[in-house]
């Protein structure tokens, strides 16, 4: 489950600022734009006939960047003590992905990743300085096969839905019928009448 719901930006927004690599918080204001997660589809489209057939083939590696924002003294010190997690040197020791959390990428389950560019401080003016990093998401394969055709969605008949029910019974999705709904209103309207009396 994605950790949206349960620290969305509006109540916890310095968690947002926030990019956690190899549990370590990042120093600074780190600007998480857009990823997005692909999936690929093998589209098959019959002759002389209407619609095709889509097959799930591949959910490759998201990737991204991020930006950090720095401007204090101390920033740069953690950033120098936070920036060998994300250089690699096979001669010195073995290319590893470092686990990254955000609320962001939790929500499209990007939870682990590579370097693949590291850009230099630049000065944004105001004492602020940014450092940009593309990442590429560490996502082997599993043995498992994850081709699939997708089954039709559920048909449903045109007008059936939960506003043009008046049989008092509520539709799937727990919404009243629109009897049941002025009824409701009407109440509401008595209570703040009652409400607002001297």
């Amino acid at each position: 489950m994605s950790a949206m719901g349960r620290v969305d930006p509006i109540t916890y927004p310095q968690a947002w600022d926030v990019v956690e690599i190899s549990g370590i918080p990042t120093p600074g204001i780190a600007q998480v734009p857009e990823w997005k997660r692909q999936h690929d589809f093998d589209v098959k489209k019959g002759k002389g006939t209407l619609g095709a057939t889509v097959t799930f083939v591949q959910k490759p590696p998201a990737e991204g960047s991020i930006k950090f924002l720095l401007w204090t003294p101390s920033h740069f010190a953690q950033w120098d003590a936070f920036l060998p997690y994300l250089k690699y040197d096979p001669t010195k020791k073995t290319v590893s992905a470092v686990d990254i959390w955000h609320p962001s990428l939790d929500a499209i389950d990007v939870h682990s990743v590579v370097t693949t560019k590291i850009g230099n401080p630049i000065h944004d003016g105001d004492g602020m300085w940014s450092i940009s990093i593309d990442f590429l998401e560490y996502f082997p394969p599993s043995n498992k096969s994850a081709v699939s055709t997708p089954q039709g969605a559920a048909q449903s008949q045109p007008g059936a839905g939960a506003l043009s029910r008046t049989d008092g019974q509520t539709d799937s999705v727990g919404v009243p019928p629109i009897d049941a709904q002025d009824a409701y209103m009407q109440e509401i309207q008595k209570d703040l009448g009652l409400a607002q009396a001297p």
